[in-house]
């Protein structure tokens, strides 16, 4: 009679009879969005591992999500559409083998919210490390995006005034750096010189471990100026999660021979057609003349301003630019 009943319960209540892990409780999700959400749960006493089923209500199929640390007590459901219901649950594994398993969790609901795009508005921030004219100097462009913009496809940076020194770069030169940052990951380059025609035009690859996984062209304008283009690959959505990018280039830009207002345009569009124009204006090129008026006068602090050309406040452990009436710049580092 014993042997009947085990096999009775091998065939209908297997789940039942040998489970030998405790399941995870109190399930409910947080933070949906229109293409993710974060699952929660209550960890499973004694577990090694968990899994996770996910799929959409009344679906046939379930998508896994495998090998969860039994720390872990969150983890986020990627891949999801707009307005849609899913359903998920999970189960506890108490050893590496996937075989002493638990009973599935009881089933929770939620439904993903609609994705609203933002508006086309990118915000893009100039700096130099010195605005001494006709002089070398670090030059940077910070573009950041919102969460939901339609993505970067073509951009055309240029200036009225300003070149630069395109006749001093060799095939393989190193030139700077670029950083991109985005919601989920962070990619470090160097921007190394791919081709150079002459002295006005040349390609700029950006290199990180992998490879070559973008590009620009720099040029001199024959009116007077420089021009940064380039066009950014596709990444499979038209939308951004958020996006940050720091170009520098390393004493490759030279400044206007005269003082005054070096102004920048730019020309970007976007993934889906949006337009995107505006000039900024706040860069002040400064000369030193030669003219001894008033020494004391002329030594007057215009302003401080960080690496990236930004105004700053008086600060200390951070290298500062500061630039005077009579054009000098000197640079600190008050280090405390």
């Amino acid at each position: 009679m014993k042997n009947i009943f085990q096999i009775f319960c091998f065939l209908f209540f297997t789940n039942l009879c040998f489970a030998q892990c405790p399941t995870p409780t109190g399930l409910f999700v947080t933070n949906i969005t229109h293409n993710t959400a974060l699952a929660n749960w209550t960890a499973a006493i004694g577990a090694h591992h968990n899994r996770i089923r996910i799929r959409e209500l009344g679906a046939t199929n379930w998508s896994n999500l495998q090998n969860i640390d039994s720390t872990m007590t969150t983890r986020n459901l990627p891949l999801l559409q707009p307005l849609m219901t899913y359903e998920w649950k999970i189960e506890a594994y108490c050893d590496s083998t996937n075989q002493s398993n638990s009973l599935w969790s009881v089933i929770d609901t939620f439904t993903t919210v609609a994705f609203v795009p933002s508006p086309f508005n990118p915000q893009l921030f100039y700096g130099m490390s010195s605005t001494l004219c006709n002089t070398h100097v670090s030059f940077s462009l910070r573009v950041m995006q919102s969460q939901n913009e339609p993505d970067i496809g073509t951009s055309e940076i240029t200036s009225d005034g300003g070149s630069f020194d395109i006749s001093s770069l060799g095939i393989g030169d190193t030139v700077g750096t670029a950083e991109i940052t985005t919601s989920s990951d962070t990619i470090i380059t160097t921007l190394t010189v791919w081709t150079v025609s002459g002295s006005n035009y040349a390609v700029i690859c950006f290199v990180d471990t992998s490879g070559i996984i973008g590009f620009c062209t720099i040029e001199n304008i024959s009116a007077g100026g420089v021009k940064i283009s380039s066009t950014s690959p596709p990444d499979g959505n038209n939308y951004t999660f958020g996006y940050n990018s720091v170009l520098i280039f390393d004493d490759l830009f030279v400044t206007p021979i005269t003082a005054g207002t070096l102004s920048f345009t730019a020309n970007i569009v976007s993934e889906l057609n949006d337009l995107f124009y505006v000039v900024d204006s706040s860069t002040v090129i400064f000369c030193n003349t030669g003219v001894s008026e008033n020494e004391s006068e002329n030594k007057k602090l215009l302003k401080i301003v960080n690496s990236l050309g930004e105004d700053s406040p008086h600060r200390k452990n951070t290298l500062l630019f500061y630039i005077y009436k009579d054009g000098t710049v000197e640079k600190k580092l008050i280090i405390e």
